[in-house]
């Protein structure tokens, strides 16, 4: 079993595709490659940790969708989910607003909006969209899908960018899709 980081997927949301300069023609494009992403990299017996923001619709619609994706999903909610009951319903397992998990031999926060100013743990975080890149700055890094080519990320890259900033390379860069 293996865990995989992700956020702010927005499915549905035809208006994020500009605002974020997503590299899509329609919404249901966008929608495919997201689903064929996730499912490319997450088996079915994986933990998936998604941090927010997982689409706009009827609960219908998107617990039809969340059914489609591979793993076991823990959601951190964000700012346009809606309440913990909903999310469940879709297809969420554990419903959080902010948790603590070990990765590697790192203590991180899980959290939709990044914490100003930085706190002083490492800090995992969706809600930037392409704003920042896929680098942890000040003990904190972005898992939007703009910056990691519309996939998760996996707790064995996780780790090693981890491991790298404890060593003071904040700026180290991982390979989208890779690992």
């Amino acid at each position: 079993m293996n865990k995989w980081f992700i956020s702010d997927t927005h499915f549905s949301h035809t208006n994020i595709i500009r605002y974020a300069g997503r590299p899509f023609q329609t919404v249901d494009e966008m929608n495919d490659r997201l689903v064929k992403n996730w499912n490319g990299l997450v088996a079915p017996e994986d933990t998936i940790f998604f941090l927010g923001d997982f689409g706009l619709g009827k609960t219908d619609f998107l617990t039809n969708l969340c059914g489609r994706l591979h793993g076991h999903k823990v959601c951190i909610r964000g700012n346009h989910d809606g309440t913990p009951a909903k999310m469940h319903k879709i297809g969420f397992s554990l419903v959080l607003e902010s948790a603590f998990l070990k990765i590697g031999h790192h203590l991180v926060e899980l959290i939709h909006i990044p914490s100003y100013p930085a706190p002083p743990h490492f800090q995992l975080h969706g809600h930037v969209h392409e704003k920042r890149p896929n680098t942890i700055i000040d003990r904190q890094l972005n898992l939007c899908v703009e910056v990691w080519d519309y996939r998760p990320v996996s707790e064995k890259t996780l780790i090693s960018l981890l491991d790298s900033a404890e060593g003071g390379m904040y700026d180290k860069k991982i390979q989208p899709g890779l690992g």
